[in-house]
């Protein structure tokens, strides 16, 4: 019996944490600044890849033309790094986008009634279809 009454307890105490909310505010907000920090990170990953690559390409192979040593290691590390940076913004690009268009959706909710008061009683609200685009 103790057993199943503290099993029900900590089923209860799970379910309550899960079923906390959110306003919608807030998620939007919550998307815009991920989406925003997502942004910048692709920007800086392709920066720093096209700078890495370029340099590896700027490299000359030979680094002493007497002793015939070459500079392969350092240009096929700089080069992949540069691959996988620019390759590492892509990804981060396509979720920023898709964060932004998460955030500006259509939402059905009442709005303010902004008509004059002519004849008896008037709703104060109508039901209205809105897009957020939240800048």
């Amino acid at each position: 019996m103790k057993y199943l009454l503290a099993l029900i307890l900590v089923a209860l105490v799970a379910f309550e944490s899960l079923g906390q909310t959110t306003s919608v505010l807030e998620h939007q907000q919550d998307l815009m600044k991920k989406s925003d920090a997502q942004y910048k990170a692709g920007w800086i990953f392709l920066g720093t890849g096209l700078a890495l690559s370029i340099t590896a390409i700027a490299i000359p192979y030979k680094y002493d033309p007497n002793d015939g040593s070459s500079n392969s290691r350092v240009t096929s590390f700089l080069g992949w790094t540069g691959f996988l940076s620019i390759s590492t913004s892509i990804p981060l690009f396509l979720s920023a986008g898709y964060n932004a268009r998460t955030a500006a959706k259509l939402s059905l909710e009442p709005k303010a009634l902004h008509q004059p008061n002519i004849g008896g009683e008037l709703p104060r609200n109508i039901p209205s279809l809105t897009l957020k685009i939240p800048l």
